[in-house]
């Protein structure tokens, strides 16, 4: 009796033995991710060698290990993912480790932006009795400027070499500028009035070669030329009318091309291929238009609410790389947005980034930042105006604190912004005609 009681004693501890060694096996696998099994497994085997009495209990005692791992597994398993679910810190651990990685390459990459974007005052001009409405550097040209103002002018500059003089100050509007462009040949520039035109000026001759007059005579408040047929002139109006004229003809292109929003068209621009066309409104949607150049037809795909009931009042578009693609938004009241595309699948559109700045009242634009290098091709640099006076330049691709710089010299709300291809200039014009040319530290 007493040595069946000691058996069956002994059997229990071993029983626990193995229970505890199966179970700390598995702890060690999961914590340190190395195989404890063998060792384990042979421990197992060694205990049951020196405590069996023949080959039979060693191979039964072996099944029943196997049958107990399989068990404590499943145990183990639900409880780690229970503390997962208490503890996301631990399920995250590797996701952390990866985003301290970018963090610590994005703080390197900041620290390279404040170098590039140290900027210092290079020119003024005061070409403008009032509100500066749009500035824009010449396409791949570093010298050549334009910009538009609320006193019904336009003026194209040369600010490299120094002194930077005006060329020419172009008039005819009757009323306020509202939106500018250059052509990508840079021979001609289309701009927007209030007076229900649209006017298209030779650069060089600095003259008005072709009047285009609203068919509904409202008041146009963008325009934008086709990238790939600058023959091609869209407008929109302030009674939601998208039009296309024929630059030769000075007349719509088609029928086809009228579309209508409900609200006024205060933003449009083109992706670079010329097929999708994005407009917003003052009741803060942003719709997508296709055109089909083959027969003139304009075709309304999508809407976007990005605000509902307030202004659109900028848009521009980037292709960052073969893949993805990048909407810039300035909506008010107060946000500067960021939506991104993936191979140009307008069902993938999603917010990325959302950023305060301070617009209540004014149309305040912002632009893409040029590509320069490499290490910039992928990335969402932005430049933005402000009702504060300011001129702000982020990087919408971090996640804290994306501000890069802040240009402080302007005395009133700087309404557009524009830099020239290579990075060295930064033109920012404000609410009372003034127009600030930055000289940009871009030698890095």
């Amino acid at each position: 009796m007493r040595e069946n009681s000691m058996k069956c004693k002994d059997e229990d501890t071993l029983q626990k033995r193995r229970d505890y060694l199966n179970l700390r096996t598995q702890i060690l696998e999961q914590k340190f991710g190395q195989s404890f099994e063998n060792s384990s497994l042979n421990s197992y085997s060694l205990q049951n060698r020196s405590r069996a009495n023949n080959k039979a209990s060693s191979v039964d005692s072996i099944s029943l290990n196997l049958d107990m791992k399989d068990n404590f597994s499943r145990k183990l398993n639900n409880f780690t993912n229970m503390s997962n679910i208490l503890n996301p810190k631990i399920s995250n651990l590797n996701l952390s480790r990866e985003s301290l990685h970018s963090n610590q390459r994005s703080v390197n990459s900041k620290q390279n932006y404040d170098e590039l974007f140290c900027a210092q005052v290079n020119h003024v001009f005061n070409n403008h009795t009032g509100s500066v409405t749009g500035v824009k550097f010449a396409n791949n040209d570093r010298s050549l400027l334009a910009s538009c103002s609320f006193d019904g002018t336009l003026a194209i500059c040369q600010v490299i070499p120094t002194p930077a003089t005006m060329i020419y100050k172009l008039e005819g509007h009757k009323a306020p500028i509202m939106d500018m462009q250059w052509s990508t040949t840079n021979d001609l520039i289309v701009t927007a009035s209030l007076d229900a035109t649209a006017r298209v000026w030779q650069v060089t001759k600095g003259k008005c070669m072709r009047i285009l007059r609203d068919t509904v005579n409202s008041e146009i408040f963008c325009c934008c030329f086709l990238p790939i047929n600058e023959n091609m002139i869209f407008t929109g109006n302030s009674k939601g009318l998208i039009q296309v004229y024929n630059l030769s003809t000075g007349i719509i292109a088609s029928k086809n091309c009228l579309q209508k929003v409900n609200g006024k068209v205060q933003a449009m621009c083109f992706d670079s291929t010329g097929s999708n066309l994005w407009v917003g409104d003052n009741n803060g949607a942003v719709h997508l238009f296709q055109f089909n150049i083959y027969n003139l037809k304009l075709n309304k795909t999508k809407k976007i609410i990005s605000n509902n009931g307030y202004s659109i009042t900028s848009l521009s578009f980037k292709h960052l790389n073969s893949k993805e693609s990048a909407l810039l938004v300035n909506s008010m009241p107060n946000f500067l947005l960021l939506y991104k595309l993936i191979n140009s699948d307008i069902q993938s559109i999603r917010l990325r980034k959302r950023i305060l700045i301070k617009q209540n009242e004014l149309m305040i634009k912002s632009t893409f930042c040029p590509v320069i290098n490499k290490k910039q091709q992928n990335s969402s640099l932005v430049c933005t105006g402000s009702e504060d006076n300011c001129v702000y330049i982020y990087d919408m691709d971090f996640d804290e604190d994306p501000l890069i710089v802040k240009l402080e010299k302007h005395e009133y709300p700087v309404i557009d912004v524009g830099l020239n291809y290579d990075l060295s200039l930064l033109a920012s014009g404000d609410n009372n005609g003034t127009v600030i040319i930055w000289k940009m530290n871009n030698q890095t």
